[in-house]
């Protein structure tokens, strides 16, 4: 079968669809040759083609965007379809694409093939610019069947005519195996310029605004005039602009020396990252046209049983049980962040409770062999 995620085939979702072969399905990962992910750490057969932006090699990025403002066509879809995706998905019995609106899910549908369409978008009617509406329209109308990530992808699709019968509801899966708690890797933090006793606080995620970054330094600084003894360590990447904010934020908040920023991290490694810290937090903020979909980053750290700070936003309350996996907070409320990082920090049995908690509910709800078999079963009625 093929799984069909275009410039963003990726580690953190592949790691369920490793376990399809138990249930008798080969997946075969489908991708660009833009894509942004390592390859190697997906361990399955992988098949790259070009788009528009790989046979430009991104020379008229610019011009197209001009074209855009004065059109109101979105011209980056171009870089979105997958040339000669037909030869690509020949020996595929079955297709896996995301999401509704993304031109390859569209030219996947149009190979007759049957298409299942993986939903995590939980806004509906987003976006609504052509050619992307035009598109969600005829997937609404020919794909085979639809798996939403969560209840809020579901009534997204329900909002935009898709009748619930042809929806199920089938979160993504974690390697649980791999992400468990393994203790402090004392040696891994030395390397990383890491205090060895201090209280350590882990955001993963893309240093965005709307990640919430600003406002997590900001309710740190505040953190720290309370508990001197406590880090901050960032992995995630951004566009340049917003890196030089945030490092000048940090800079006039003058907590430089408590600040760690790790870059991106190889995707196997991030289980004894996590288990470096104490606390988690991804603070999220919903913005017009995006609010959190699912974070993979909160069910990792929950599944290495450490107790979670966010949002109660998007889809992130269907991911943390608020007081009982870890403390979900108002989004944009920096006071209330500080408030609950400082009871976290301070309080290390509430911190033990939540972890194991968490742990028990990525168990339960996120395992990646138990979502792998829910999926071979809706991928057997459309064969």
């Amino acid at each position: 079968m093929g799984i069909l995620r275009g410039p963003s085939l990726n580690p953190y979702e592949g790691q369920c669809f490793e376990k399809l072969p138990k249930y008798g399905f080969q997946p075969i990962g489908i991708t660009t040759y833009d894509n942004a992910f390592n390859l190697s750490e997906i361990h399955f057969p992988k098949k790259v083609g070009h788009n528009f932006n790989t046979i430009t090699k991104g020379k008229l990025r610019r011009p197209l965007h001009l074209a855009q403002r004065v059109t109101g066509y979105d011209f980056n879809s171009w870089n979105l379809r997958i040339f000669d995706l037909k030869r690509l998905t020949a020996d595929t019995d079955i297709i896996y694409s995301a999401d509704e609106w993304y031109p390859y899910t569209y030219q996947a549908v149009k190979t007759g093939i049957p298409t299942i369409i993986m939903e995590w978008e939980n806004i509906a009617f987003n976006p609504e610019v052509i050619p992307y509406s035009k598109i969600r329209n005829y997937n609404h109308e020919h794909a085979k069947h639809f798996v939403a990530i969560t209840e809020k992808a579901k009534d997204a699709l329900i909002l935009e005519g898709v009748t619930p019968d042809r929806i199920s509801v089938v979160p993504s899966g974690l390697d649980c195996e791999k992400f468990k708690p393994l203790g402090k890797n004392e040696e891994v933090a030395k390397k990383l310029g890491i205090s060895i006793d201090s209280i350590r606080i882990l955001f993963v995620g893309r240093l965005v605004r709307e990640k919430g970054i600003l406002d997590l330094l900001n309710a740190f600084s505040q953190l720290l005039t309370k508990i001197p003894n406590v880090e901050l360590l960032i992995v995630g990447s951004g566009n340049p602009g917003m890196q030089i904010k945030i490092k000048q934020l940090v800079h006039n908040l003058k907590i430089g020396g408590k600040v760690k920023f790790l870059g991106s991290i190889e995707y196997s490694l991030m289980p004894q990252i996590h288990n470096l810290a104490d606390v988690f937090c991804l603070p999220s903020i919903p913005t017009n046209v995006w609010a959190e979909q699912f974070g993979y980053s909160i069910v990792e750290a929950m599944a290495c049983g450490k107790p979670v700070i966010s949002t109660s936003t998007g889809s992130i309350p269907e991911v943390v049980k608020d007081r009982i996996t870890g403390i979900l907070v108002k989004p944009n409320n920096q006071v209330g962040l500080q408030t609950a990082l400082e009871e976290l920090v301070f309080n290390e049995r509430e911190r033990e409770i939540f972890g194991n908690n968490g742990r028990k509910w990525v168990l339960q709800s996120f395992e990646a062999n138990k979502i792998a078999g829910k999926l071979a079963e809706i991928y057997e009625k459309y064969l």
